[in-house]
């Protein structure tokens, strides 16, 4: 080996033992092995590199040693979107399922919402079942419909598994903000108010009475 220096950066033509053995400090090779073996004439003595623990503090300290950090953001950036990003989901396609017991659990949830102090809010129970609690005085759902017509229902109950299909609708509320019920509808009477239905307004209303139109 050629190219080794002494402990200040000049190189050394030859490394010379004293009369006890000893050689002096040096430094290299340059090509980064970890050991390197010698003979004086006593036998062969592996020469471990000095700046092992050196390096070893740096690489403990560095943000990303390994690079796996820098992978990992790479291979997930289309997965799982940092803070802020969009994500793109193809037509047809789930971006994620939450698998949930089979069994009716009331109590799990598989979607929640908390505050930094612990406090839950709106969740997603396992069973299905949306929970909506707001932060504050706010309504708590809001939906815009403003292409929906009379024809159309916003929101829609049915008998059988949700679908957006009307076949199957026990009660829904109409674009037009018109209510279709196939059940009965109860209402609490306020004092002697009286209760009509029909397409026409009743003759003598007074206070306190409730009509309800349909056509």
């Amino acid at each position: 080996m050629t190219d080794l220096t002494d402990t200040t950066g000049a190189p050394i033509i030859q490394l010379v033992a004293d009369v006890r053995g000893m050689i002096p400090s040096f430094y290299g090779p340059p090509s980064g092995a970890e050991r390197v073996w010698v003979d004086f004439g006593a036998g062969r003595t592996g020469l471990v590199s000095v700046t092992a623990g050196e390096r070893l503090v740096q690489h403990q300290a560095a943000p990303d040693p390994h690079q796996d950090r820098a992978y990992v953001d790479e291979k997930l950036v289309n997965y799982l979107p940092r803070t802020g990003a969009d994500l793109q989901v193809p037509a047809g396609t789930d971006w994620a399922r939450w698998i949930v017991p089979s069994a009716v659990d009331i109590n799990g949830s598989a979607w929640k919402l908390k505050t930094s102090d612990g406090t839950d809010y709106t969740r997603l129970r396992n069973s299905g079942a949306l929970l909506i609690d707001t932060i504050g005085v706010r309504a708590a759902l809001c939906i815009g419909a403003p292409a929906y017509g009379a024809n159309q229902a916003v929101i829609n109950v049915t008998n059988s598994k949700a679908t957006t299909t009307t076949t199957a609708s026990v009660f829904r509320v109409q674009g037009d903000g018109s209510v279709v019920s196939s059940g009965t509808v109860t209402a609490t009477n306020v004092g002697n108010a009286r209760v009509y239905s029909g397409p026409n307004a009743p003759s003598s209303p007074r206070a306190g009475d409730v009509w309800v139109q349909y056509g």
